[in-house]
């Protein structure tokens, strides 16, 4: 099982986790259409995943594993399955929609630098992928209460994600 973290700056509700594109996809529509109320919207070479907040930076894993994933806690929630096929090299990354590049988890915590890991996926598989939530349920009402405190400035720690891709077959 392959797994990196990172922390990504989710702007306008959402994030991607996105695929390394290395040639122009002429011709392909990658652009969202958010008039669904879906929680992940998939379009080739990208996963973009609804927030229930405005504007805050979540903890994101992205995980390669051969078998489902077993929920841990009742706080942790599968939003649904999807499948994707890689359209590209499979180098996937997770970034915000105007901050780019999720920072690395570690780094995060202890002032690191860079950017997180990518996961790479073969290119020549298609997967199911499964992405899990935690905080979901009560998001919006933590953030706004935050916000009505004086104290404001709370930006993290309303949402955690995991997203596991499953080879399904070549």
């Amino acid at each position: 099982m392959d797994i990196v973290s990172g922390v990504v700056s989710i702007e306008y509700s959402h994030f991607y986790i996105t695929e390394h594109i290395e040639t122009a996809l002429e011709g392909v529509d990658q652009t969202p259409d958010f008039h669904t109320d879906e929680p992940v919207i998939i379009t080739p070479g990208q996963l973009t995943i609804i927030s229930r907040v405005q504007s805050h930076a979540a903890w994101v894993t992205l995980m390669l594993t051969e078998v489902e994933l077993v929920q841990q806690s009742e706080q942790w929630q599968l939003l649904g399955k999807w499948p994707y096929q890689p359209v590209s090299g499979g180098r996937m990354s997770m970034s915000g929609p105007t901050t780019g590049p999720a920072l690395p988890a570690a780094g995060w915590l202890t002032g690191g630098q860079g950017y997180a890991p990518d996961l790479q996926l073969d290119p020549a598989s298609t997967y199911t992928v499964h992405v899990y939530a935690k905080g979901r349920q009560n998001s919006r009402a933590r953030y706004e209460a935050a916000m009505d405190r004086e104290e404001w400035g709370l930006h993290e720690g309303f949402e955690d994600y995991v997203v596991a891709f499953m080879p399904t077959g070549q």
